[in-house]
């Protein structure tokens, strides 16, 4: 019984919701079956295990037991928590309630209502912070209902109800398909999905030619240009005029659609970093900051984590130490309580990491049991590089002996990450098997570093690349000094 949908959905609400909920159940406009109201009273409480005879025994005491009783007065609460939880959203939607309202009045010819209900809708209009596509999707919404108003009333006069319908028709069908097309064409990159962008060459046709117009509507012109830095990342100049109109206009859309625009972005600058473009690291660090001052790293940020983690990397590459330690200790109980700590604890050993305090970096690193499979990857890449760089030969190796098994044995590992990682332990033992030869010694296999090296290269998909390339390039080095 504990596992009903009813009972699972109970326990996700808070105390507050509950008690609304019961209030809900005491309306006789609502619910007048009182039997519900003493289950779902019985069931809070927790008196007693929540056991079908139980419970039936405590409603009906005297009574024989009933075995379709129970259920069915589970299914009918379940039923009222549905119509509950819409209540619950629907009485924050004070626009929306306002115009279904004016609908009402129409369809039922209460006509003394209507002024009143029109001047109501007009002043929360006009109170409107945001212009994305969902308010022009309202707009249209009440234009359509003062346009059914308008044919109801058989007036013969000018009216602009009909021409304000289909122009905010026309705002919210090019904002709504120019933002879907870029999520579209965004996930298309991650998970090779054949989407069919229907009537988007004309979209971007139209909204071109009409450029000049739709700059006064960021939520298209922004999408415009989202679309057109996707399609064509080879031209820089569409991700600066991007950052321009989104850094300008941020305030008009919603938070989640602040960081979905900052996160496009975000992207472009990692792409153009993995092609080798590094000057984009302090682009998207500055992206980042940005992010901080106007509080989208903030605990509504379900990102937060990662976001965290690629900056604190980032700016660490830069040699923003200083500036990355008080971030990460700024931010800290801004993330979520069950993933704080693994968070923070990877992220301050990489600080350590990269500021050479190996034996800091090596605490907090054996410190915590990682458990999400990112961070417990990463973490042991880091201890990898560590005892490399300290030539701890026994730990590395036994590390490489573990961090196998661990590969092999963890089947939340993609098979995509599993050869990524599987080629840094390769790579690692090979480099360090020849570092930690004598000098002399090394001197005699120049040929075969060389070519470990070339073959490096040319293998595709290995975590840690660079960090490789730069430790045989230190073997190399040597050799050539000698």
């Amino acid at each position: 019984m504990e596992q009903s949908k009813f009972i699972r959905t109970l326990q996700k609400l808070s105390k507050a919701q509950k008690l609304r909920y019961l209030e809900f159940l005491q309306s006789p406009y609502f619910n007048k079956n009182e039997d519900i109201r003493n289950f779902a009273e019985l069931v809070f409480k927790g008196d007693i295990p929540l056991i079908k005879e139980k419970l039936f025994a405590k409603l009906y005491p005297g009574k024989p037991y009933d075995v379709r009783r129970i259920p069915d007065l589970m299914y009918k609460s379940l039923r009222l928590l549905e119509e509950f939880l819409s209540e619950e959203m629907y009485s924050g939607q004070v626009w929306e309630r306002k115009l279904n309202l004016l609908g009402y009045i129409r369809v039922n010819e209460l006509d003394d209502l209507y002024g009143v209900v029109e001047r109501e809708i007009h002043e929360l209009s006009s109170k409107k912070e945001l212009r994305n596509s969902n308010y022009f999707y309202e707009e249209f919404m009440y234009q359509s209902e003062a346009d059914k108003i308008y044919l109801d009333q058989a007036r013969i006069k000018v009216d602009e109800n009909l021409q304000n319908k289909v122009d905010q028709l026309d705002l919210f069908y090019l904002s709504a398909k120019l933002r879907d097309s870029c999520e579209m064409m965004d996930r298309k990159r991650i998970l090779a999905t054949d989407y069919e962008f229907h009537l988007l060459d004309n979209l971007i046709e139209a909204v071109h030619e009409n450029l000049e117009r739709y700059t006064n509507y960021p939520a298209i012109s922004i999408y415009f240009r989202v679309l057109l830095m996707l399609r064509e990342p080879e031209n820089v100049e569409h991700f600066n005029i991007l950052k321009a109109e989104v850094s300008q206009n941020i305030q008009l859309f919603a938070r989640d659609e602040q960081r979905s625009l900052y996160g496009y972005l975000q992207n472009y600058c990692i792409r153009k970093v993995n092609s080798g473009g590094y000057e984009f690291y302090r682009e998207l660090l500055n992206i980042y900051r940005y992010m901080i001052d106007i509080k989208l790293m903030d605990a509504d940020n379900k990102n937060l984590q990662w976001d965290l983690k690629n900056m604190v990397s980032v700016a660490l590459r830069l040699g923003e130490n200083n500036w990355t330690f008080k971030i990460i200790h700024k931010l800290k109980n801004e993330l979520p309580d069950d993933l704080r700590e693994n968070a923070y604890t990877y992220n301050l050993a990489n600080y350590y990491y990269e500021t050479k305090e190996y034996k800091k970096a090596t605490k907090l690193l054996q410190s915590v049991d990682f458990k999400d499979v990112y961070y417990n990857l990463d973490s042991k890449s880091m201890l990898l590089k560590i005892y490399f760089e300290q030539d701890e030969e026994e730990a590395f190796y036994a590390l490489v002996t573990t961090f196998k098994a661990y590969l092999t044995r963890n089947k939340l590992i993609s098979a995509d990450r599993y050869v990524t990682y599987n080629n840094l332990l390769k790579f690692a033992r090979n480099i360090f098997t020849f570092k930690i030869m004598l000098p002399y010694q090394r001197r005699h296999h120049r040929n075969k570093i060389n070519a470990l090296k070339q073959k490096l290269i040319e293998t595709k998909n290995v975590v840690n690349l660079n960090w490789l390339l730069k430790e045989m390039d230190e073997l190399l080095k040597e050799k050539s000094e000698k």
